[in-house]
């Protein structure tokens, strides 16, 4: 999607949003052609541009030098971006969306009709160790209360009606009593008679008036389900108080008029299921270890999003995760806990961050010369071939695999699937564009493997950046898949994966070489980085073709 603003002193700005078409990539040429004397381009959620917008960008800024600014507001678009030679400027939206938590003691509760069913839930499902949870429903004013005594079911804290001049204490829950207003003075309980508010007495805009205005930002507001619009009126003074706002998701509440309302207010933090408000009230809670708090954090992505994380390296993830934090200013762990579960946009930055590997053309010389050795042994005269790259990243090696074929001609007779579960990295892949000095150190490397034909006869080279050509392009097939998750899906003369699987435990490397093996014909060759080796409940089942390469075959 694109839109664009005339603004004032001839300058256009230009906003882009995922996901780009081709009506949005001519109306960008087309605007870049008009008669501005600046532009300022805005990519919002937008992780990856293809070939056709960065030929654009070359072309009015590189070469009809074009006073032309970018913005991204994705930070893996602005490191593509500037490795390419252009001038990015990255500002954080998740920087401004970050939940604090860490100050938060006091979790409040307000609804009405429909909400006691998710209070239970809550209770019985939130420990409160250090927590207060205090309660504003609406009841009938001349109403016994007796919904204590329910909640005491399920759990052990303390249950209470607040009584006045209370002064509340941490591990307890307390519930506004009928026909008064809840307040706070003090840290302690003001029962006020005055009339009623919004037709309620108790009123949940009083009490989340009267605990903001107190606690700040070391309270959590809970909007539940209910009618009317009691404590809506409330949330932009909660927002300038820096207390924090949830609201129970829409599709849960048989009473919307409540939420509906307060998600179109727009100041809310979150708008969450009942089971993440729970999740939510539990981290604010939890007192853990970072190694703890990365176990929980990978345990809770898998089950939201079948991501199986959890076999990784510890040290790899915690690296990961402090890059994830450092990039955009959330400085604890618990913050980054929460940021990374409920909010989308920071999940998919997360999974970037995790799921991205160290590549280049030609990385490793010799691993090359070895597989000239291997293709000239055992596949120069082969009827077809079919080659996998399995965890491809932005495409490097694979493409240094079609060169090699190429060179030995092989390409022709070759067909080679390219795969890996980051579909942004996968763009980039197919792109097939790269940085000048990546382009230095593949030609150092190229003329170390010691063939005889020209590097430059498989890409086309401009001031910023190399691209590989279309005949390489065609030879590839680019399609997602999950080393962990997903099956065998053809059977393959040549798999190359390099440094994908140090990055995974015992258990997960388990999974990977079953799959492997699978894939492989009888005699098939398995490609492995440096620092990799087979493990050895498989090694029966392959031999290493020699002492100084990482290339394994397939014997049983």
């Amino acid at each position: 999607m694109l839109k664009f603003f005339d603004m004032a002193q001839g300058v256009c700005h230009i906003v882009l949003e995922a996901p780009l078409v081709k009506d949005d990539v001519e109306t960008l040429r087309a605007l870049l052609k008009k008669e501005y004397i600046s532009w300022s381009i805005e990519f919002g959620r937008v992780y990856n541009v293809g070939v056709d917008v960065i030929e654009i960008l070359y072309e009015e800024i590189s070469q009809n030098k074009k006073n032309i600014s970018i913005t991204t507001h994705k930070n893996k678009l602005n490191r593509y971006l500037n490795d390419l030679g252009f001038t990015s400027r990255f500002h954080s939206l998740i920087k401004e969306d970050v939940l604090s938590v860490n100050e938060i003691q006091i979790i409040l509760i307000g609804g009405s009709a429909d909400s006691s069913s998710k209070v239970i839930q809550i209770v019985k499902d939130c420990a409160f160790n250090d927590l207060t949870l205090i309660i504003v429903q609406h009841v009938e004013p001349n109403r016994v209360g007796n919904f204590d005594e329910v909640l005491s079911r399920y759990t052990n804290n303390k249950v209470s009606y607040a009584k006045d001049g209370q002064i509340i204490e941490k591990s307890h829950i307390y519930l506004a009593p009928p026909n008064r207003h809840l307040k706070v003075n003090d840290g302690a309980f003001v029962l006020s008679n005055e009339g009623k508010y919004n037709y309620s007495k108790p009123s949940i805009s009083i009490s989340y008036d009267s605990f903001s205005s107190f606690y700040k930002e070391k309270l959590l507001i809970v909007q539940e389900c209910g009618y009317a619009n009691d404590g809506v009126d409330k949330l932009q003074l909660l927002k300038e108080n820096k207390s924090k706002i949830v609201i129970q998701e829409i599709s849960e509440c048989e009473a919307k008029p409540m939420v509906q309302n307060a998600i179109m207010l727009g100041v809310h933090d979150f708008v969450l299921s009942i089971n993440d408000i729970i999740d939510l009230i539990n981290i604010i809670d939890f007192n853990i270890s970072k190694e703890a708090w990365i176990e929980y954090l990978l345990e809770k992505i898998y089950e939201a999003h079948s991501y199986d994380f959890r076999l990784y390296h510890k040290d790899m993830v915690s690296r990961r995760i402090g890059i994830f934090m450092l990039k955009h200013d959330i400085k604890h762990i618990k913050d980054a806990v929460v940021t990374i579960l409920f909010n989308s946009s920071a999940f998919k930055g997360f999974f970037l961050e995790l799921s991205i590997n160290v590549t280049e053309l030609f990385r490793k010389p010799e691993s090359f010369k070895n597989s000239v050795k291997l293709l000239n042994k055992y596949h120069k005269n082969s009827h077809a071939l079919k080659v996998w790259s399995a965890g491809c990243s932005s495409g490097e090696e694979v493409y240094s695999m079609t060169i090699l074929l190429d060179s030995l001609g092989l390409l022709e007779k070759s067909i080679i699937y390219a795969t890996d579960f980051n579909p942004v990295v996968l763009q980039e892949a197919q792109n097939g564009v790269y940085s000048l000095a990546e382009y230095e150190v593949a030609k150092v490397n190229f003329k170390e493997v010691g063939l005889e034909t020209d590097l430059n006869n498989y890409v086309k080279v401009n001031n910023n950046y190399i691209t590989i050509s279309e005949k390489l392009k065609e030879k590839t097939l680019f399609f997602q898949h999950n080393l962990i998750e997903d099956s065998s899906f053809n059977e393959f003369d040549i798999i190359i994966c390099k440094n994908v699987i140090i990055y995974f435990n015992d258990n997960l490397q388990k999974r990977v070489f079953q799959l492997f093996y699978d894939s492989l014909k009888f005699g098939g060759h398995l490609i492995l980085g440096e620092s990799e080796m087979i493990i050895p409940m498989f090694s029966n089942k392959f031999e290493r073709c020699n002492d100084n390469c990482k290339i394994f075959r397939k014997i049983a």
